[in-house]
């Protein structure tokens, strides 16, 4: 039962984490793009501010229910499956990432933006939009992995 609900909770973290990332990357991007470029940085400091929220509460899921899960389940790491250990690799890349996205250029972004310095917000929304995208295929690779894997062997 305990099991069942760190894999209910892990899917739910990740499906709001990588579902928001290509929401914030595919859909918003088009249509922010369209405002003026102050709006345009006010409304990425809002936006990113309530997405990153969310994202941390994710990691925190995620890493908290996927090493429970491992150690519950296999005991330890010599006997979890490979697509585990591949799915467990690409979530802990994507943590470093996304703390080098919010540690560095989200808060440079906002020092920035802050500021008034529209050209310098503008090169931290590129670099957050280029490591989001990074992260998002990350995401996708995750899903593929460990929705496919233990079907396709």
């Amino acid at each position: 039962m305990l099991n069942a609900l760190a894999i209910i909770f892990h899917l739910v973290a990740i499906n709001i984490w990588v579902g928001g990332m290509f929401f914030i990357i595919i859909v918003l991007g088009k249509v922010v793009s369209t405002l003026e470029e102050p709006t345009q940085h006010a409304f990425w400091q809002h936006t990113l501010k309530r997405f990153f929220y969310w994202v941390w509460l994710a990691v925190i899921g995620l890493l908290g229910t996927g090493i429970g899960m491992i150690f519950y389940r296999f005991g330890d790491l010599a006997i979890t499956p490979w697509y585990i250990l591949v799915m467990a690799s690409f979530g802990i890349s994507m943590v470093i990432i996304f703390m080098v996205i919010y540690f560095v250029f989200y808060r440079n972004f906002e020092r920035e933006f802050n500021a008034g310095n529209i050209e310098g917000s503008r090169y931290q929304l590129r670099m957050i939009r280029r490591l989001g995208i990074v992260n998002m295929v990350l995401g996708f690779c995750v899903v593929v992995v460990i929705g496919g894997s233990p079907y396709l062997l």
